[in-house]
């Protein structure tokens, strides 16, 4: 399920960008973040306040336009494929593989932020 997509930036300030105008966002929800020239990068929200989201955005912010920058909310939390053949490998935060060996073949996908633990059950 994808959510909204909004046009334009309120703000930029190193890898964090505002985004004003939204609504049913949710922290932790992943962001397609669409430059100028459609070049997409990932990101994810830190903050929602009432019209507000503040998003990271992995890989920087250069080359953003505040007036002509897309932003595209998933309606979901950061999820990787998984696989056994992930074992022994070595991955990037975003579970891209940075070995030099090929894209593991995926059987599900995994919510990464996993269960929080009850603070009483500890």
């Amino acid at each position: 399920m994808q959510g909204k997509e909004y046009l334009g930036l309120s703000e930029v300030s190193g890898p964090i960008i505002i985004v004003r105008g939204v609504s049913n966002v949710a922290f932790d929800e992943m962001v397609e973040v669409v430059d100028p020239q459609g070049n997409i990068r990932t990101g994810r929200v830190l903050e929602v306040k009432e019209d507000l989201a503040a998003i990271q955005v992995f890989s920087g912010t250069r080359g953003l336009s505040i007036e002509s920058t897309r932003v595209r909310f998933m309606g979901r939390p950061l999820e990787l494929e998984v696989s056994r053949d992930m074992i022994g490998r070595i991955f990037n935060g975003l579970g891209e593989p940075i070995d030099g060996g090929p894209k593991p073949f995926a059987t599900q996908r995994m919510n990464i932020n996993g269960v929080p633990i009850n603070p009483t059950a500890r």
